[in-house]
């Protein structure tokens, strides 16, 4: 099974489409057609579903996607350790989800400085996304909410954030009973922020009423200052926007306020002496947060 005949196929898995594949390869897409051909004629099965609407693996094809990532992925970490040198050189992807990426310009600055043939990319995107991305070495490492539990992750550091309630001048703050009937707005349902809210509702026989999902943070701040609803964010993060007109910022009491933010890496990846030194540039920028690869 040639290696070339792997990437080929990894690209009509991800594209879901012979042609697209076929553009993203710059490869004739009869070329990329004879070489799905090939390999399923030496692994003697079909490795993907035709339709109208493009080809889906099958379920033999799921497999080899996995060894796919896999295969390739360590050819490119035997690439960087050949070429790798004491002196970082080379580049890096680092994901943030959205609040913790109010902490990263001057970590990435004085990163820069020290090292400035470090080529540093930063994919921004939701916890959920980031830790898939992760896993798959699209991302060296990547801040998320935490604890993260995998076997193939490793955390190296935490931050405890502390949340507070996001709020437009218009209401008059007299606790959660305030803005329980108000609208949530939220860059994603399903994080932890939302759950703590509703532990702290639940306790004071209180609901979560509707919730707004946001694609930008501009967005859901451009809102809660409109007096659409209210937000949860960490105060650090609100601290950091110097938001001084329209909104104010409540902590949340002390039982429900802390949420831990992770870095996370893959346990298998291999660490580059640029990507070694970025994880100690953040560990010296973070004085707050616990270092350690077993993190409860």
């Amino acid at each position: 099974m040639e290696i070339g005949l792997l990437k080929v196929f990894r690209a009509v898995a991800e594209e879901g489409s012979i042609s697209k594949a076929a553009q993203s390869l710059n490869y004739v897409q009869s070329n990329v057609t004879a070489r799905i051909q090939q390999l399923e004629q030496e692994l003697k099965t079909p490795l993907f579903y035709r339709h109208s609407r493009g080809i889906t693996l099958t379920s033999a094809g799921q497999t080899l996607m996995e060894y796919t990532v896999k295969i390739l992925n360590l050819l490119e970490e035997a690439e960087q350790a050949v070429l790798d040198s004491p002196v970082p050189k080379g580049s890096i992807t680092v994901g943030s989800d959205t609040t913790a990426a109010v902490r990263l310009p001057a970590i990435l600055s004085a990163y820069r400085g020290c090292y400035p043939d470090v080529e540093v990319h930063l994919q921004i995107g939701r916890s959920g996304e980031l830790i898939d991305s992760v896993l798959q070495y699209s991302v060296n490492g990547a801040f998320v909410d935490g604890p993260v539990e995998h076997p193939e992750i490793v955390q190296e550091l935490a931050i405890n954030e502390r949340l507070g309630l996001v709020i437009p001048d218009t209401i008059d703050y007299q606790g959660i009973q305030s803005v329980h009937d108000k609208m949530l707005l939220i860059l994603n349902a399903e994080c932890m922020y939302r759950t703590k809210l509703e532990e702290w509702l639940g306790d004071e026989g209180c609901r979560l009423g509707k919730v707004m999902e946001f694609g930008t943070m501009e967005g859901l701040l451009g809102c809660v200052k409109a007096g659409i609803g209210y937000a949860v964010l960490p105060i650090s993060y609100f601290n950091r926007m110097n938001i001084t007109e329209g909104i104010r910022c409540y902590p949340f009491p002390e039982k429900y306020a802390e949420v831990p933010m992770v870095f996370i890496r893959r346990r298998d990846l291999y660490m580059t002496s640029a990507f070694r030194e970025f994880i100690e540039e953040l560990k010296v920028r973070l004085p707050e947060a616990v270092s350690g690869a077993e993190i409860s």
